[in-house]
């Protein structure tokens, strides 16, 4: 309370007790037992020297002391918030962004915060100086999404305060404060709703500056596909962005419509701490990664993999091999080829992410022709050999044996654990039985060899899934 205001009230007081003098003692400080008094909170008390004041008066006077009181504790709530709000204005936008925020929120009002986003995941959290730790729960296991959750709801030891980021009616995320380690106090629910409305005015900036850093990224990814422009206009655009132009790369077609192409990449990029440049098309989404050491590719189809988990079965993603820059084109159209492939063949439950080289050349053929044309083909080649017959199912198998071992007779019997003769004989009976003689017409074993890749993307049980095997690291087919 200002002192304008305590002497306004001294006044007034003096003026309905009817007598000239008043003065204020502190709290603590002895008060004369006949002289009329009023509390007046922490400002002390309110002492009326020699009045006799009526029933009347004393009334008024205590309203008075209730109004004095009353006008300090909005002045004190006032000064806090002002303060608050003071601090949070000074850290928008500066370099500490969402968590500094978090922090002084905690600060403000002693108690353990948490700040979840529109997913909703944990963004940011912060506990008072010399607070015990507490776990931190999920926005899940809380419950609401806005307002004060009971202590007792669904075992919590701590009451939570649950406000929204909200801004131009959009939700980007909840600041949630913990009973921990006070109790709340009058105060806590104004700070953290002037806390949240800062987070969700720095939700939006971050959103605009992610939203200019991958259009200029997803401008440069096309322009190092297609070949577009001068090696020096890409090598300034790199240096801009912070990306190297002449890294070796993979490169992930994902057919389909991703939730989120930018968050998809975002999250390849975190999963296997490379740099990974995204740009959308009329497919689907184009990520460009940069090699690291290691079997880069496996490492990518397992990182698309665990990245799309939620929506890969709507998904069809073909992987290049590690490329230089000047192959990204050629890596572009191959990826793409094996995409589709997986699109037309590939059920659900079968998996939906192979590189170029699981393939093979073969790939053009079922990639561009009609799916009808292709399963007559395949009919046409290997019918005879389909009928669920056991014997039959061996033969398929050490077809599929023999070309995996650079059509070698002694390596395919070594696989399969048979004598060479019987090698021999099986594709004997193919040739019988088909009339294709893979042993020694080239042109038979291509025809053989992608009826066989049709067969292996549509999951055929007598033929092995597609896996890492013989592949280097750079994703290159070995014999």
């Amino acid at each position: 309370m200002s002192r304008d205001i305590l002497r306004a009230a001294l006044e007034n007081a003096a003026v309905i007790a009817g007598c000239g003098r008043a003065r204020v003692v502190g709290a603590d400080d002895p008060v004369p037992r006949d002289a009329p008094s009023v509390p007046l909170g922490r400002a002390g008390v309110l002492v009326l020297d020699g009045a006799e004041l009526d029933e009347s008066a004393l009334r008024r006077l205590a309203a008075l002391g209730e109004i004095v009181r009353t006008a300090l504790a909005e002045n004190d709530a006032l000064a806090v918030e002002l303060t608050a709000e003071r601090r949070l204005s000074a850290l928008a936008g500066g370099p500490g962004g969402l968590a500094a925020l978090v922090h002084a929120c905690s600060d403000l009002t002693g108690k353990v915060v948490v700040l979840y986003d529109a997913q909703p995941r944990l963004v940011a959290s912060a506990s008072p100086h010399g607070a015990s730790p507490i776990r931190l729960r999920s926005l899940g296991e809380i419950g609401a999404r806005d307002g004060m959750v009971p202590a007792r709801l669904d075992g919590l030891t701590h009451r939570h305060l649950v406000v929204p980021a909200d801004r131009h009616g959009e939700t980007f995320g909840w600041l949630v404060l913990v009973e921990h380690p006070s109790a709340f106090r009058a105060n806590d629910r104004e700070i953290a709703r002037r806390a949240a409305g800062h987070v969700a005015t720095e939700f939006a900036v971050q959103r605009r500056v992610a939203a200019v850093a991958w259009n200029a990224r997803s401008s440069l990814a096309r322009q190092l596909v297609r070949g577009s422009s001068t090696v020096d206009d890409l090598r300034s655009s790199g240096e801009y962005l912070g990306v190297d132009v002449d890294a070796r790369r993979v490169l992930a077609y994902v057919l389909g419509e991703p939730s989120d192409g930018e968050r998809l990449a975002a999250a390849v990029e975190e999963i296997l701490g490379a740099e990974v440049l995204g740009t959308r098309g009329s497919e689907g989404v184009l990520l460009l990664v940069q090699a690291r050491e290691g079997p880069m590719v496996r490492r990518v189809k397992a990182a698309v993999r665990q990245a799309a988990h939620g929506s890969l079965g709507e998904l069809a993603v073909g992987v290049s091999p590690v490329c230089e820059p000047h192959a990204l084109a050629r890596a572009y159209r191959e990826a793409r080829e094996v995409a589709h492939c997986v699109h037309r063949f590939v059920g659900p439950e079968s998996p939906r992410i192979l590189a170029v080289d699981d393939l093979g050349p073969a790939r053009l053929f079922v990639a561009n022709s009609a799916v009808g044309a292709v399963r007559a083909y395949v009919d046409d080649v290997l019918g005879p050999l389909l009928t669920g017959e056991a014997a039959v199912a061996d033969l398929l198998c050490t077809l599929q044996q023999y070309f995996d071992a650079g059509r070698s007779v002694r390596v395919s019997a070594s696989r399969l654990g048979v004598h060479e003769n019987t090698v021999r004989l099986r594709l004997a009976r193919v040739r019988q039985a088909t009339g294709f003689d893979v042993a020694a017409d080239p042109g038979d074993q291509l025809s053989v060899q992608t009826a066989l890749l049709v067969l292996r993307l549509q999951g055929h049980p007598a033929l092995p899934a597609f896996d890492e095997g013989g592949l280097d690291e750079d994703g290159r087919k070995t014999a």
